[in-house]
């Protein structure tokens, strides 16, 4: 199947490492809601990208795509 933007699937994992970072640099990070955070990150992006049926591929792809959604609300809100 050809993409048209095949970039796109990355999008959502980019922003979440960008925002993850920044609001660590800035502390707005606690140790636990933190680690909590990365979690999310590592088990979204896990099932995003090693996923092995086309269903938890999209399930990780909607979960990357809200933990970009809080950490951007987070962001927006905290600083």
């Amino acid at each position: 199947m050809l993409q048209i933007f095949p970039f796109v699937a990355w999008l959502a994992a980019l922003s979440s490492v960008v925002l993850l970072a920044l609001l660590w640099s800035l502390g707005e990070l606690r140790r636990y809601s933190g680690a909590a955070l990365l979690g999310w990150f590592l088990i979204a992006g896990y099932c995003q990208f090693f996923g092995g049926s086309p269903g938890l591929r999209a399930v990780g792809l909607l979960f990357e795509t809200i933990l970009a959604i809080v950490l951007s609300l987070r962001w927006k809100f905290n600083t």
